[in-house]
């Protein structure tokens, strides 16, 4: 039995190694010059740039464990999630530490007496909200999330302003959101947005010597089997079965194809969908992100700070922004800092038309209103776009994915979907999407 796995990103990778593990014969096509998706990480000049995701959170239970077959379990570390908000009155950055461990709240006990992020409305507004994130904490699962299906039929931001207010979707949960998911809580399900809420305050996680590690390994391992650098034109399928993909050179055959990619490429490289697939991926939505990098020869913000939030109604082109020297002493040289800047929404989708020349200077600006030590002329500059950034889950879209696998997973005989969408958006839901694909094909 031949398997081919289309994309190389945490999907595909986790397919590919599954599918090997067992001794299949796989082949995987990456249509870009490097493995990885959208969890890579270069390095230069001392500094490691995490171009893509930023962290995992402290629940990848399948993540982590694909991290110790592969030796990095002695290098996830935590990272120290103090994030600053600006104050509505004079911009002024206060910053605490966002957890809900006791521990973590006696020690940061003053920095909560000091902070000025959350109006006082706002904090009224959550009272209401709290029983049900704190009763239903449990539905609140990235890879089982069936219990919350009844919070997926409304947006965020809909959820919000009718159990809490105005004031707390503005200054709490639209900060969160979209620095987690670069887009808007108007864009996102509701059991999304208390999820990633509920996730955030529990941890966060990365790899020492940067976030890319562990794709790096899969890759280098499986480099036999991974073909860069090679587009697939379609998935072929024929009377309701795949019968191969279709590439530069002509048709490759395969007994059974996963397709690993976003659900918008899989929709393009398969139009002939029947309806009981193609509604549920076309329901599968995309924020965008220009994300620039800025190597400094010093720390830009405060020692132990990593984020700066930035709630919409103050203008800013980015979602937030973060000092990377925190994650790990491997990040950057002694003494430096290293800004990785998340631009969101509507902004996004402008900077990523515009010239690195022009989205520098922009971003420079806009940094040095909240802080004004940002310097004019960064050491280097480094500069990742993405037209589709981070999978949104739009109110419904959780509902009609889970049907879909129970009721339709094998419309399509010898075809097998994965990707982050497959499950609540997440680095452990593509693995575990990955697993799942090559399990099925090895039925």
């Amino acid at each position: 039995m031949k398997v081919i796995v289309v994309g190389a990103g945490t999907a595909g990778l986790a397919a590919v190694h599954a599918l090997r593990k067992q001794g299949a014969d796989v082949v995987c096509l990456e249509s870009k010059p490097s493995a990885g998706g959208r969890i890579f990480s270069r390095r230069k000049k001392g500094y490691i740039f995490d171009c893509g995701a930023q962290f995992f959170f402290k629940y990848y239970q399948t993540y982590f464990q694909l991290c110790a077959e592969f030796g990095l379990i002695d290098d996830l570390v935590g990272v120290p999630f103090k994030a600053a908000i600006p104050n509505v009155r004079d911009n002024r950055l206060t910053a605490c530490l966002a957890s809900i461990a006791p521990k973590d709240l006696w020690e940061s006990r003053m920095d909560l007496l000091k902070f000025r992020g959350v109006p006082l409305a706002a904090i009224l507004q959550l009272i209401p909200l709290l029983p049900t994130v704190a009763l239903r904490y449990r539905d609140l699962h990235f890879t089982d999330f069936e219990r919350m299906l009844d919070l997926d039929e409304r947006n965020l931001s809909e959820f919000i302003l009718d159990r809490g207010g105005r004031a707390a979707l503005e200054h709490v949960f639209q900060p969160i959101a979209s620095c987690m998911t670069l887009g808007e809580p108007e864009e996102i399900g509701a059991g999304y947005g208390l999820a990633l809420l509920w996730y955030s305050v529990n941890g966060l996680w990365t790899l020492k010597h940067g976030i890319g590690s562990l794709s790096e390994r899969l890759a280098e391992k499986y480099q036999d089997c991974i073909k860069l650098n090679t587009p697939v034109k379609r998935i072929v399928i024929d009377h309701g079965r795949v019968k191969g993909v279709e590439i530069e050179g002509g048709l490759m055959e395969a007994d059974r194809v996963i397709c690993a990619t976003t659900a918008t490429t899989a929709l393009r490289l398969m139009p002939q969908l029947p309806d009981t697939l193609k509604k549920p991926l076309s329901m599968a939505t995309y924020s965008a992100c220009c994300h620039v990098m800025f190597a400094l020869h010093n720390r830009l913000l405060p020692k132990g700070w990593y984020a700066v939030a930035l709630p919409r109604t103050f203008g800013s082109t980015m979602a937030g922004f973060t000092d990377s020297y925190i994650k790990s002493p491997y990040y950057v040289p002694t003494g430096g800092g290293l800004v990785n800047c998340f631009t969101f929404g509507r902004h996004a989708f402008e900077l990523n038309t515009m010239k690195d020349e022009e989205v520098i200077k922009i971003l420079i600006k806009d940094i040095q209103r909240w802080v004004p030590s940002m310097p004019e002329e960064p050491d280097f500059t480094e500069i990742c776009r993405f037209d589709e950034a981070v999978c949104t889950a739009a109110p419904g879209m959780l509902k009609a994915m889970l049907t879909m696998k129970r009721n339709h997973y094998q419309d399509v005989k010898g075809l097998y979907l994965a990707g982050e969408y497959m499950y609540m958006p997440s680095v452990e839901g593509a693995t575990l999407s990955g697993q799942d694909a090559a399990r099925a094909a090895l039925l």
